[in-house]
């Protein structure tokens, strides 16, 4: 989530006419961060319980990630003419295994020294799942066998899952200049085919958290950011339609969307207060709610990224927000086992606030030690053809690929139109991965 991949920046004099002139064109926007804070800190107070509809905050950050990813691939394809798929899993790579396994390595000596046979086993078996990203799956199977280590890891593999998918489909699409044409109507039908799908399996009985952990009943929450991306690009880049007149209605669409991203925000934190029980039948969560939170994380993202209204910005780029959400993925490993054993030794003692504060202290200091002493030393160090081509280079390297490498490439035909400035979103720090989980 925090690698830097940003697309290469474009002066604000060089963008297509229509353009918004507060749009920006690439780089970090610490605003990004901020709404990651706020994911991240929601699902931690939730799993305090202390806030009820918590879990949404899963719902917030994949739509961030279908956002940011997005539009930095349909970037790179701009750019270069294609997508290079084996950089962008190695970028995945790079930037979710490190801190990961070092957070498996870490629960092995703890769960031989302190959990019975059963508890060993248990860990053993959600152990595996979470490395071959199909914790989701096995959560959706049976519910119940989580564990205190692993509980949470679902949601790594959800969009793990999406994005071997996605990428490959997104190159498949851009082969074709109709198919291309038609992107944002392609991703439209394709939520309202979750959409329709939750209903069926709720018809036949399908359980609350069959449909919360199922990765055929929660891909819509991604859509929705990849549709945000693609919207958001097209109007910047003109792609659909060469009329100034047609670009600039794109972004006054976006502008007018954009300024009601502090309602947007605050409806997200009221669902954040008052979201229903995950136990028991589907609630109207699952008959439509989640889209509903996708929809308003959608809005709230496009005011950060279009830095409207100012004061909104201000607010989520703040440096404390800003830090927290670049840390967001090592806190999200870290704090739930932590918040397990606050609520089982803590709560009983000292109540449930304070037992809060203490965890979200040890939590951020574990993920402080993760951060600056794997994640960023591990992204300093990796190799220079895992970046997408056309960024900016590291100090001393080259960031293109090698020539036995293109061969290897998922190739794509080079848009039929005038080159002409490109923008990508304004990512949080790169690439994202989830900070939320239920």
């Amino acid at each position: 989530m925090l690698e830097n991949l940003t697309a290469a920046t474009r002066s604000e004099s060089a963008r297509p006419v229509g353009s918004t002139s507060r749009t920006p064109s690439g780089g970090h926007n610490p605003a990004l961060d901020g709404l990651r804070a706020l994911a991240v800190l929601t699902v931690f107070f939730h799993h305090m319980g202390l806030v009820p509809g918590g879990y949404l905050g899963v719902d917030l950050f994949l739509v961030l990630s279908g956002f940011l990813i997005t539009g930095l691939l349909l970037a790179e394809r701009d750019r270069e003419g294609w997508i290079s798929l084996r950089a962008f899993w190695a970028r995945r790579a790079f930037r979710l295994l490190p801190a990961f396994y070092i957070f498996v390595a870490a629960g092995i000596p703890l769960v031989l020294l302190f959990k019975d046979a059963d508890d060993q086993w248990q860990f053993l078996r959600n152990g595996l799942a979470a490395v071959f990203y199909v914790a989701n799956i096995q959560r959706t199977l049976n519910p119940p066998d989580s564990g205190a280590w692993f509980g949470h890891v679902w949601t790594l593999s959800l969009e793990e899952q999406f994005y071997l998918v996605w990428p490959i489909a997104l190159v498949a699409i851009c082969r074709n200049g109709r198919l291309r044409r038609c992107l944002p109507e392609i991703l439209i039908s394709l939520v309202i085919i979750v959409l329709i799908w939750r209903e069926v399996l709720i018809s036949t009985g399908a359980s609350n958290l069959r449909i919360y952990y199922a990765p055929d009943t929660r891909f819509d929450s991604l859509l929705v950011g990849c549709l945000l991306a693609v919207w958001r690009y097209d109007s910047l880049r003109g792609w659909a339609s060469p009329r100034h007149a047609a670009r600039a209605t794109a972004d006054a669409i976006l502008r007018r969307l954009a300024s009601f991203s502090p309602v947007a925000l605050v409806a997200i934190v009221v669902l954040f207060a008052t979201g229903p029980d995950l136990v028991g039948r589907p609630t109207w969560m699952a008959r439509g709610g989640y889209l509903l939170v996708a929809v308003l994380a959608a809005v709230a993202i496009l005011g950060a990224d279009q830095r409207r209204p100012g004061w909104y910005y201000r607010m989520l780029s703040c440096r404390p927000a800003s830090w927290v959400g670049r840390i967001s993925y090592s806190l999200y490993l870290w704090h739930f086992p932590v918040t397990g054993v606050a609520n089982d030794s803590l709560v009983p003692r000292y109540g449930r606030v304070p037992s809060a504060g203490a965890a979200l202290v040890v939590s951020l200091g574990l993920a402080s030690a993760s951060y600056y002493l794997v994640e960023k030393p591990v992204q300093r160090r990796r190799p220079a053809w895992v970046n997408a081509r056309g960024t900016a280079p590291r100090k001393g390297r080259d960031t293109f690929a090698s020539p036995a490498a293109t061969p290897r490439r998922a190739a794509t035909q080079p848009l039929a139109v005038s080159p002409r400035p490109t923008s990508a979103p304004m990512t949080a720090g790169g690439e994202s991965v989830p900070p939320a989980g239920g």
